[in-house]
């Protein structure tokens, strides 16, 4: 966003998209929890190593997806005030660098490059989100096919 202010309505527009980061957060925030409480499980009844794996995996995941949820608001609400702005990001450059939030390299950087690194980190929030449901309904479906099935969490038979 060299020069004057980027278009507020672009900014805007990014900013409301993403906003939806906050829908993947509530979804991704009880599966998070729920990843963490069954990797508590060993603590009274037995487990499936497989399943406490994918339960970590799972609250890697959640973790992983905080981050990128959190970075998502940041970024929403800078793009809100940067379209708000009528002298343009000089001023918010100079703030989040010294705050350490910003290289100086990329500084000044135009605002479709700024949004698309703000998508990037939608796109890393929704996958996570994904790969932390897949993992933890895998784990739920390894845990009730180990009862049913005890060879899974039985020993390997040597050769």
């Amino acid at each position: 966003m060299t020069g004057p202010a980027a278009d507020p309505e672009l900014l805007a527009t990014a900013a409301a998209l993403l906003d939806t980061g906050r829908g993947i957060e509530r979804l991704a925030r009880p599966l998070t929890v729920s990843a963490f409480a069954g990797l508590l499980a060993p603590l009274w009844m037995p487990v499936p190593m497989g399943s406490l794996l994918l339960l970590l995996a799972g609250a890697a995941a959640g973790l992983g997806g905080a981050y990128a949820g959190a970075r998502v608001g940041l970024d929403a609400a800078l793009f809100r005030r940067l379209a708000a702005m009528a002298q343009g990001p000089a001023m918010l450059d100079d703030a989040l660098m010294q705050l350490g939030m910003l290289p100086a390299r990329k500084a000044g950087r135009p605002a479709v490059q700024r949004i698309a690194g703000a998508r990037r980190f939608l796109r890393m929030q929704a996958l996570l989100l994904a790969a932390q449901a897949g993992a933890l309904a895998t784990a739920g479906i390894w845990a009730s096919l180990a009862d049913a099935l005890p060879a899974l969490t039985a020993a390997p038979i040597p050769a």
